[in-house]
């Protein structure tokens, strides 16, 4: 197992502002099993001004690889006019409104994923959709991100992914992080699924999104990547295999891009700046 202190916990990709003005900043943070990412947004200019991504190392808590980022990253400590942050977590439960009964909240997610791992159980409201997200955060990771930003509002990836809107007729999106991939199924302008998955090459991808397909009767769905995966990747060439519509996300709509940011491809940090303009 690799010791802490040899990790490199350097960015894989940073921007850094030239200016921050912090009392007109917000900071907007995602975590997920494979990293640790924020980005800053001007709220006067509705601007993005700059983002860190972080890819965590394999069987090392993921917890201590967080607190050694926050050591490193001294723009982490400053005082924003708001910090966010999204939790990518697999362990999630979406309920209508009618169904959620919070004192069950812990028995429903023992339910679905067996004994949990130890961990602080928490729930959104989507109030537009009127679902419920109950999910389950790690502990040790929680409990990081508090000690670091007591102030701090925060909420489920799913729950931001649904406040952006359902689209209408059928879509397949898919966001790519290094070892694992959201999945968000629309049938008919109806939700059917979110869901994370792992994989280590495309045709683990490809097999769960055709089990997708096959489980809710779907043929010739159009397909929206975005996130951590290249135009020329084996895992693209994989998927275009069985998948011929596909669409790389683009920017969402009111999307202001400083320029550094411009200079990578749309869909490496759509998602990012999409969660981060519903927050």
């Amino acid at each position: 197992m690799p010791h802490l202190n040899h990790l490199h916990l350097s960015p894989v990709f940073e921007i850094i502002p030239e200016a921050i003005f912090f009392q007109e900043t917000n900071l907007i943070c995602e975590i997920s099993p494979d990293g640790f990412s924020y980005l800053f947004q001007n709220d006067i200019e509705k601007k993005f001004n700059g983002l860190s991504v972080f890819h965590f190392t394999k069987n090392v808590d993921n917890s201590l690889q967080l607190k050694e980022i926050f050591n490193e990253q001294p723009l982490l400590g400053k005082k924003y006019k708001k910090i966010f942050v999204s939790y990518s977590c697999a362990e999630s439960a979406l309920l209508p409104q009618e169904l959620y009964q919070p004192k069950k909240n812990k028995l429903l997610l023992s339910t679905l994923y067996g004994d949990l791992h130890e961990g602080a159980i928490a729930t959104d409201l989507v109030a537009d959709e009127k679902v419920y997200n109950v999910y389950n955060i790690p502990i040790a990771i929680h409990q990081t991100i508090i000690n670091k930003f007591p102030l701090t509002a925060f909420g489920h990836h799913y729950s931001l992914l649904i406040k952006q809107g359902i689209p209408p007729g059928d879509m397949l999106k898919v966001i790519f992080y290094r070892h694992t991939f959201v999945a968000e199924l629309v049938k008919a302008g109806e939700l059917q699924l979110i869901n994370t998955y792992n994989y280590q090459s495309g045709t683990d991808v490809v097999y769960h999104l055709l089990n997708i397909c096959d489980q809710f009767k779907l043929n010739d769905v159009p397909l929206q990547i975005g996130g951590m995966i290249e135009i020329d990747s084996d895992v693209h060439k994989e998927i275009s295999h069985y998948f011929v519509n596909i669409i790389f996300e683009e920017l969402p709509a009111g999307c202001d891009l400083a320029k550094g940011l411009k200079e990578f491809p749309p869909h490496y940090f759509s998602h990012l700046y999409a969660l981060a303009l519903c927050v």
